[in-house]
């Protein structure tokens, strides 16, 4: 037993002093190597992403769907505690100081529990640090770890983004000026009852919503092909009027959500499913980060890097973080 003390006398220290080396490492952002840090474009239906993934840190998109403003997600490797806000920075890299533009520094927005958002006011922003080179850091809100995603070769794989989502059709009545997001609620035939399914959708769009100061929201509803326009046109309206009640039943202001009745889906071929249902636009918002007007586009032709982009702070020669 004396001698036990005795070595636990002397390997005590070591064991500690190995903690904490081990507690240092682990402060370091999660990042994948040079080589293995690229963007990978992926093409679905009606979906168009360009995203970067690092292991253990999650991945980071960027995400256009018709009649929507493209959208930037991170998307957490694990589920994150309720009411947390992560932090996003970008700086530029050794290689490329200085700073031809002035680091961004915000909080993403919770969409659920692993999702979360870049506000839209600065969505164009990251963009363009992006395709300058720049790098983005994201801080997990419940600990000291992070990710760190390389812009490097963004500008180069943005050409073929702008083509996948550009050659994507609007869908009947979207926004002139593109919204938010969009959700869809589907009916059977001939009916303006929600189902659970539907019901299910409304939560989660009503979730997002609610947590938003004056949200302007447009219902639109829609009918199939079959039947006579003296019955498709009042379900049209039906559809769009239970949806809005259910929204509104939900929390959001009754002059935030406006409805449409067109009828008929125009991409209606007979009885389609698809063409049943109510959408969902959000149009607009009054939060600050989100209602902002949208900034231009500044993305260089052929994938080149733009000029810099107007804003109130002065060029940094380092990095936010």
């Amino acid at each position: 037993m004396a001698r036990l003390r005795q070595w636990l006398r002397c390997a005590l220290p070591g064991m500690v002093l190995l903690g904490v080396g081990m507690a240092t490492a682990g402060a370091a952002p999660y990042s994948e190597p040079l080589e293995r840090s690229d963007w990978q474009l992926t093409e679905e239906e009606a979906t168009c992403r360009i995203q970067q993934t690092v292991r253990h840190g999650g991945t980071l998109r960027f995400e256009a769907r018709p009649g929507l403003l493209t959208a930037v997600f991170w998307q957490a490797p694990y589920a994150m505690p309720a009411g947390v806000a992560p932090r996003l920075r970008t700086g530029a890299p050794e290689w490329l100081r200085p700073a031809t533009q002035s680091p961004l520094d915000l909080r993403l927005q919770a969409r659920d529990d692993r999702l979360f958002r870049v506000p839209q006011g600065s969505a164009q922003l990251l963009k363009a640090r992006l395709l300058a080179g720049h790098d983005v850091r994201i801080d997990f809100p419940d600990g000291d770890d992070s990710v760190h995603f390389r812009g490097i070769r963004f500008a180069l794989r943005a050409r073929d983004f702008r083509a996948c989502y550009g050659g994507q059709d609007a869908p009947a009545a979207s926004p002139d000026g593109g919204a938010l997001d969009r959700w869809s609620v589907y009916f059977e035939t001939g009916s303006h009852r929600l189902d659970p399914e539907a019901r299910e959708v409304l939560e989660r769009a009503a979730r997002i919503l609610t947590a938003t100061e004056t949200p302007r929201v447009r219902v639109v509803g829609w009918t199939d092909a079959a039947g006579p326009l003296e019955i498709n046109r009042p379900l049209s309206r039906n559809r769009a009027e239970v949806v809005r009640q259910a929204l509104v039943e939900a929390g959001l202001p009754a002059a935030g959500v406006e409805i449409e009745a067109p009828g008929v889906d125009p991409a209606a071929d007979g009885a389609r499913q698809a063409s049943r249902r109510s959408d969902i636009w959000w149009l607009d918002s009054g939060d600050a980060d989100a209602g902002d007007a949208p900034v231009a586009d500044t993305e260089g032709s052929e994938g080149r890097a733009p000029g810099p982009v107007p804003d109130p702070a002065a060029p940094s020669a380092t990095p936010a973080w």
